[in-house]
């Protein structure tokens, strides 16, 4: 399976010969997702937010999720766990759908970007996903501190940074240093893609940060 980090909060998954899209962003954020990598057989939305779910930046005839339940697509099997985030009274109710999918034998789970720390109940829903994607630097979700808690409760083997300041990304994040910190571990190179296959999973809790490939406009 190979993991590629476009930017913003949104990642190009292939396993096999099918591509899930998850996250896509419009050009208004400064970015443009390659063409070769808007290809996709499935997307996932984490919200309504235009930068969450682009679907006019994916070219194909993709199969869309945006809400919670279980599916089965594309080869994987999926599912869609909803949060609240905070509203103001007489507000509608904003939601963020957390994605957590199975391809290879790897579970892999994107977080979206919510604005609170997860319930007890919504961990254990998770299971402990091997490749987490999180949110490390968003201006309106959670904390440097809030996402180590979650990653301390969820357990993954693999963390990959997701909504943090970037070259080309117009979009007011924090950096990605504070959260690097606050976990207690240094930056690690940065790579331009993620192979991950049951034999290779590391022991021990593993912080991969991924090089944007989208293309700046």
């Amino acid at each position: 399976m190979d993991i590629t980090w476009i930017g913003h909060a949104a990642f190009r998954v292939r396993s096999g010969n099918k591509t899930l899209v998850m996250d896509p962003f419009p050009p208004e954020l400064g970015l443009r997702i390659p063409p070769p990598q808007a290809q996709a057989d499935l997307v996932t939305q984490s919200s309504s937010d235009p930068l969450h779910s682009a679907l006019g930046a994916v070219s194909g005839e993709p199969i869309a999720l945006d809400g919670p339940g279980e599916y089965e697509a594309a080869g994987m099997h999926l599912r869609g766990l909803r949060t609240t985030r905070r509203t103001q009274e007489g507000e509608p109710q904003q939601w963020n759908t957390v994605f957590s999918a199975q391809a290879e034998g790897i579970v892999f789970c994107h977080l979206g970007n919510p604005d609170r720390l997860l319930t007890n109940r919504e961990v254990d829903a998770l299971g402990s996903p091997h490749v987490l994607m999180a949110p490390v630097g968003s201006d309106t979700g959670l904390s440097a501190a809030d996402v180590v808690e979650i990653v301390r409760n969820v357990e993954p083997r693999i963390i990959i940074p997701m909504l943090y300041a970037h070259s080309g990304n117009k979009h007011p994040l924090r950096e990605l240093g504070p959260f690097l910190q606050e976990l207690g571990v240094r930056e690690p190179e940065a790579q331009p893609r993620l192979t991950v296959t049951r034999a290779n999973l590391p022991d021990d809790t593993q912080v991969v940060v991924l090089q944007p490939t989208g293309a700046m406009l």
